[in-house]
């Protein structure tokens, strides 16, 4: 063994020792070095990948509606900080309970107009609500869910969430 993997080796094994005895001394070291390693393991960016549903609501995709696009972020933090956003084909059934569980309110286009440039991220997908805010029903709970833009003319649903 040379000279530089020795090193390495003691500088390893004196961050392991020193790791176990911050953990002896403070038990709940290890409840946040399992935390970080979880957000480690969980953080990254997935655009229109199947599992993002899963990620964003920790179940599959109800079978009333088809996901069209989806953008899901997830920082790298011990705290659960993500982004996501979906656009999806919904069946009406379907649409009308999402609005209800949520307890949004249709939003004046004026207000809907402010919505535009208030998504909360540099990171909105190209896809996400692209059409002149006129041709959206613009749903919305001050302070909670984040807004949800109908397209008057396919039915498609555009709805992300934000948490930092």
């Amino acid at each position: 063994m040379n000279k530089r993997a020795k090193l390495v080796l003691v500088i390893g094994v004196f961050v392991a020792a020193l790791w176990v005895m911050i953990a002896a001394l403070h038990p709940a070291t290890r409840g946040f070095l399992a935390a970080q390693a979880v957000g480690i393991r969980e953080a990254g960016t997935w655009e229109d990948d199947v599992l993002n549903w899963n990620r964003a609501f920790g179940e599959q995709p109800p079978a009333d509606i088809k996901v069209i696009h989806s953008k899901y972020w997830r920082s790298d933090h011990f705290t659960v900080e993500f982004t996501y956003y979906f656009e999806v084909e919904p069946t009406p059934e379907w649409k009308d309970s999402f609005l209800k569980k949520h307890g949004l309110d249709y939003v004046s286009p004026a207000v809907a107009r402010s919505f535009r440039a208030d998504t909360h991220s540099d990171d909105q997908p190209d896809w996400f609500a692209p059409e002149p805010v006129d041709l959206y029903d613009v749903w919305d709970r001050p302070g909670c869910f984040g807004s949800v833009w109908i397209n008057k003319t396919n039915g498609h649903l555009f709805f992300y969430k934000l948490q930092l």
